[in-house]
Formats: structure tokens, sequence, C-alpha cells
């Protein structure tokens, strides 16, 4: 931990020696990794220039938020719960909430212009051996190696969570950032919300979605060949925006078991819930799966043994084993999330 001054509010924070933290106070994004020296101490207790301290905020900070109470999510959740097979009916008296948080994750947002000349090697077809009853075809085609060169232009919007270890629900979640609004720690603390921080600085963000459309542009060239000899990339940055979107974590018991779900606090979507499943469930799964698999076996070997109803007992044979498998499997299920359009 070190002690610094906000260079906004001149208020005396207590934080870990980070890249980014959020002012508790006024809401300031401080890039705390400016105001820190070598050795680990702070340089902010000096008299400081005004135009210095301004390059300790970053400036383009905002947030997405939460349209919902910690309650409301809870609801969507239980609601969310009884949709899926094998889930408890009961699930809002049987299963007990044993956590229920709002926290407010980092996201980098770049938009960049990218223009990249290059100039490569590709394979191109050589027909041969016209088909003398079909005017225009060939009947036989070789390639050969040919120098190709051309323009890659593009429009980016590159996203980045600001956390170098990404918890595993959120690495395929795109992040709605449509609705974003210059940051506001009242809306934070009027839903009792946790801030959390960027382990990137800023110019560590902007490298990495850098680095992000270089390699776009790559995946557009090779499109057109496969070997690239020469590129020649001009990136412009538009902007860059350090988001901070809500996310609640509820952690609940079921049957002695314990269980997570994550709900985006801006839309209501279920990012992921563990899914628990009744025992009722289970049984009648198990029996019938069991049950199914074992009949359809049956009519498969059938089938094979007896040609008048090969293909009918080959058919419904792999029909109820394929069945019966999915009714197993929802047993072993481990999680479910909402799609994305």
């Amino acid at each position: 931990m070190v002690e610094i001054v906000c260079p906004n509010c001149a208020a005396n924070l207590d934080v870990p020696i980070t890249p980014i933290h959020t002012c508790e106070f006024c809401g300031t994004a401080i890039q705390v990794s400016l105001m820190v020296g070598p050795d680990g101490t702070s340089i902010t207790g000096e008299e400081l220039p005004e135009e210095t301290k301004k390059n300790f905020i970053f400036n383009d900070h905002y947030i997405v938020r939460s349209n919902y109470t910690a309650s409301e999510a809870q609801s969507i959740m239980e609601d969310w719960v009884k949709k899926i097979p094998g889930a408890p009916q009961d699930f809002e008296n049987t299963a007990t909430i044993t956590k229920r948080v709002l926290k407010f994750y980092p996201i980098w947002v770049g938009e960049y212009n990218a223009s990249s000349d290059y100039r490569g090697i590709d394979n191109w077809p050589n027909f041969h051996r016209p088909a003398f009853d079909r005017p225009g075809w060939f009947e036989a085609v070789s390639y050969y190696q040919r120098e190709e060169s051309g323009n890659v232009l593009r429009e980016y919007q590159i996203p980045l969570l600001g956390l170098k270890s990404t918890p595993n629900y959120l690495k395929n979640y795109v992040v709605p950032t449509t609705g974003k609004e210059y940051f506001d720690i009242t809306h934070v603390k009027e839903l009792g919300g946790e801030i959390i921080d960027s382990n990137y600085s800023s110019e560590e963000a902007k490298r990495t979605m850098r680095l992000a459309v270089m390699n776009r542009q790559m995946s557009e060239m090779r499109k057109e060949v496969h070997t690239i000899t020469d590129r020649d990339d001009r990136v412009e940055e538009r902007d860059v925006f350090y988001i901070q979107f809500p996310v609640y974590e509820i952690d609940f018991t079921y049957n002695k078991k314990k269980y997570q779900a994550f709900i985006d606090g801006s839309t209501g979507r279920i990012i992921h819930i563990d899914v628990p499943i009744s025992r009722k469930f289970k049984l009648i799964s198990l029996i019938g799966g069991l049950g199914q698999i074992g009949v359809g076996i049956g009519l498969f070997v059938m089938g094979i043994l007896i040609p008048s109803i090969m293909i009918l007992g080959i058919a419904v044979g792999i029909g109820l084993v394929t069945y019966g498998s999915i009714l197993l499997s929802m047993n072993f299920r481990k999680g479910a999330q909402e799609k994305q359009i």
C-alpha cells in the first residue's frame, strides 16, 4: 500500500500500488503508476503544478449504470433457474442465498482506424484439359505461386477487460458499453457497489489494443495471401475509454452444495449460473436415460441380425441411444448462460 493525494479532490488515500485506482470520494480514475516512484514511494506530497497533477488523471472514465437492484437481480436469477430443465421449481424457497454483491468491473475500449499496404505470395489455379462435352469446364487443375499486393482499410472497436487474470465467466462475454456515461461515484455508493480497478495502465492497455488491431489486420491480409512478405501499417487511435460495468455476483446453496450466479446489472442478462438439479429429476433422468440406451442397443442389434427390420431397428435404436445419452448428460451439467444476440 502507498499513501497518495487525489490529484482531483486532494483527499488522502491509502491505495495498493496498482496502475489505476478510482478515488472513493470523487470517483476520479487516478493513474497510480505515474504517482509512485521506482522506490515505491509517493511523489504527490510535493507541491506540484496543476498541469502535472492533470497527467495523473485518466479523464475518459465512464460507467455503465446498473438498472437493477440486488433484490431485482436475485429475482431474475430465480425466475431464470426455473426455466432450466431439471432445476427445482421451488428454487426460491429451497435455495439459501449466502452472498449478494455488485461489482463494477473495468474494461478498456479503443477505437482505431487502420490502413495496411501488403505484399505476399498466394496460390493461383492453372486449369488443364478442357472438357470436350462441357464447354468452359476443365478436367484438371494445378497451382502456382504468384506475388500479390493490396491494401486493407478497416475501422475497429477493441474491448480489453482490465484484468490480467480474467474470471472464466467473463472470458467470452461481450460487454454492452453503448450506454456508457461519465463516471458517477454516487451511483456506485447508492447501490452499495464495489469498484474493481484495472491491472493495466493506460499505456499498457493502449499497447495491447494496438497489437490486437495489428493482428486483425494480419487476419484480413491472410484472406488474400497465404504468406506475407512485406507490410506497412498505419494505425490511428481515435479514442480510448476506461469503463466500469456492473455485475451482480450471487452465491447460494442448494441441498448443501455451493453454487454461483453472475448477472449483468445493466441488462439483467444471465452471464453464467451454476445449475442446481433437483433430486427427483436426477432419479428420473438416470432411470429413463439408462432405459432408453438399453432398449436402443437392443433394437440396434436386432436390426443387424434380422434383415426384415434392419433399417427400422437401426434407425430407432440410434435415436433411443442418443435421446437416452442426452437425458443422462443433464445430470452432469455444470452451468448455463443466456445467449447474446
